[in-house]
């Protein structure tokens, strides 16, 4: 897989997990099903691309290795939260619309055979 793509699907992970809320690193840790001992990875991996795309901010900016350090999403980030959340409330309608019209034709066969 793409190095883009994988760090576009992490970045799309990160900010579903911050969501509207202010989110401690260690639950986002959690949230994401890292290891605690990964925090270089969270960061490389998953902050640093979404704090460079404008995403993301430090809730205590002026202490960043604070122990109780959370993040939330910057008004681009919330846009973004919301641009995903209704792609996947559309996608979910059409997979729904989808079983309805599967079910229709088997309750046909069933009930003409």
């Amino acid at each position: 897989m793409n190095t883009k793509i994988k760090t576009d699907e992490r970045v799309k992970k990160l900010v579903k997990a911050i969501g509207g809320e202010v989110a401690p690193r260690r639950q986002l840790i959690a949230d994401l099903g890292l290891r605690q001992e990964s925090r270089r990875n969270f960061y490389r991996n998953y902050m640093y691309p979404a704090r460079d795309r404008g995403l993301v901010v430090m809730e205590f900016f002026d202490v960043p290795s604070k122990p109780e350090q959370a993040y939330k999403l910057t008004e681009k980030g919330l846009a973004y939260w919301e641009e995903l959340k209704h792609a996947e409330e559309e996608c979910s309608k059409k997979e729904q619309a989808i079983r309805e019209v599967i079910w229709r034709e088997w309750a046909m066969k069933k009930g003409t055979g």
